[in-house]
């Protein structure tokens, strides 16, 4: 206890204070801003923590890991466009509280959630260091395709009445994925002789052209429901609110602290799982993507969590749980920090001061949000035939700026107009998303799994972790089709 209060210390001097608060209102703008991320957020800022001690730099980095998962919740709510892809779950009940003019509330349960979570993941990240990293540990091939048909078993809960045309969508994610090289062979896959493509169609074009391309189309086309024109008051829920939604945010927070701890799993799939299990047990799972506040809490919660559940293989055993612990791995080692079983022992006063850290972290987070509120929910009340072409113009300087390429741009474009058919077709966009992300770990996992255990299919059931992960999954491919007949049976009985 001694030594966390000296990291609090730490912590609160001048120099310390100032780089917390500096790398939270940059990672809420790298959150915020269709096409960065976290990631980029902190790869950007990493040529600056080489001039800090390891201490400043080190809060920095985590500061902004931190602000930038909440920051992509604000453009998803606002506009309906993630500014990163953990913040995608947020949009499915976010964007649609805001077309009725309920901006600024869903932006203060998001804070309020992202808070919280963030707090939690700190509390699980001091608690439970050594046991979640060896539970982390025992996730092979099998268990992570066991996590990855769990995650894709999410799109019968997102197809709605037509589940056909959610299948279709979710194959056609996973199509997407399959362009480029093989993903262990390395060998060429529907490139069609195209040597732009080896390098796949990519997880960010497909977000900003779906979200914030296709929206637009949309817009244009005149098929969208106007917002509301409210929505600048209730920066944070009123008391009674939280408490409703406190059990969401338990909730939210426990499976992204679980979810984040394994390394490759990710916020991403963390919030998604989150939304998904929230809607699970609401007794009123309809409620569900038409802007119901528990389904911002849940996912807001959970991609935060990550942050603080991520650093614990990262700590321990030097296994980074996300692309962003990777680049915060890589400063850790130019500041000469080894990250492995010996770190807690030799290098005490940096993980105390780290602990104090990500409680400041959140308190800044929690300020920037608070003073960023009003000018957010501002963006909601630009009329239309202004706001559509920004976002058009925005998200594809955004999308070319991430590698230099001007072919991102062109296939945001693409999927933009394929994104707009489907929407006028009825077919979701989601499943689509969820295949081109979850493709990759599951495709992967598979043949792995497969090579270790000589072509058997039987170590998918063999390991505890991943049966039971399947057997999830199989409840809830089947749970819309149970409810669906139960309904029936009701109303035949009456």
């Amino acid at each position: 206890m001694k030594e966390l209060f000296a990291g609090f210390a730490t912590t609160f001097e001048p120099l310390n204070l100032l780089v917390v608060l500096a790398g939270s209102a940059l990672g809420v703008f790298a959150g915020a801003m269709p096409g960065l991320s976290s990631t980029v957020g902190l790869a950007l800022v990493l040529p600056i923590t080489f001039g800090l001690d390891p201490i400043p730099a080190l809060l920095m980095m985590i500061s902004l890991y931190m602000g930038a998962q909440y920051g992509g919740s604000i453009t998803a709510i606002a506009i309906g466009v993630p500014g990163s892809s953990p913040a995608l779950a947020t949009t499915f009940d976010g964007y649609p509280m805001s077309r009725r003019g309920e901006a600024g509330r869903a932006l203060g349960i998001s804070l309020f959630a992202s808070v919280a979570g963030g707090a939690i993941g700190g509390l699980l990240l001091m608690a439970a260091l050594g046991p979640l990293s060896r539970a982390a540990l025992a996730f092979g091939p099998a268990e992570f395709f066991g996590l990855g048909v769990f995650g894709l078993s999410i799109v019968a809960n997102l197809v709605g009445k037509d589940p056909i045309k959610g299948v279709v969508s979710a194959v056609l994610g996973l199509l997407f994925f399959v362009v480029g090289l093989d993903v262990l062979t390395g060998s060429p896959r529907l490139t069609f002789g195209v040597p732009r493509l080896m390098d796949g169609l990519g997880l960010v074009p497909l977000l900003i052209g779906f979200f914030a391309i296709a929206e637009a189309f949309e817009a244009v086309a005149g098929k969208n429901v106007e917002r509301a024109p409210g929505g600048i008051e209730g920066k944070l829920p009123r008391p009674g609110e939280l408490l409703r939604l406190w059990p969401a945010v338990l909730r939210g927070s426990a499976i992204g602290s679980v979810i984040g701890a394994i390394p490759g799993a990710g916020a991403t799939i963390a919030s998604i799982v989150a939304w998904n299990e929230e809607r699970r047990v609401s007794k009123t799972p309809e409620a569900f993507g038409t802007g119901d506040a528990r389904g911002i809490a849940a996912p807001e919660a959970a991609n935060n969590a990550c942050v603080g559940a991520s650093m614990i293989p990262l700590l321990a055993l030097g296994i980074p749980g996300s692309a962003s612990a990777a680049v915060l791995l890589g400063g850790l080692m130019v500041q000469g920090i080894n990250p492995g079983p010996l770190l807690l022992s030799e290098q005490s006063t940096l993980v105390h001061a780290m602990y104090a850290g990500f409680f400041v972290a959140v308190i800044a987070m929690l300020i920037v949000g608070l003073l960023g509120i009003p000018l957010w929910t501002r963006v909601v009340r630009l009329r239309r035939s202004i706001l559509m072409p920004l976002v058009v113009g925005i998200s594809l300087v955004g999308t070319y700026a991430i590698r230099g390429n001007p072919f991102d741009a062109w296939v945001a474009l693409f999927f933009g107009i394929v994104g707009f058919a489907m929407l006028r077709r009825g077919y979701p966009l989601v499943p689509t998303v969820l295949g081109l992300i979850l493709g990759p770990m599951i495709e992967t996992n598979y043949r792995r799994a497969l090579t270790l255990s000589s072509g058997s299919h039987t170590t998918f059931l063999e390991s505890p972790i991943s049966a039971v992960l399947l057997v999830l999954a199989l409840a809830s491919f089947l749970a819309p089709v149970i409810r669906r007949r139960v309904s029936l049976f009701r109303k035949e009985s009456r």
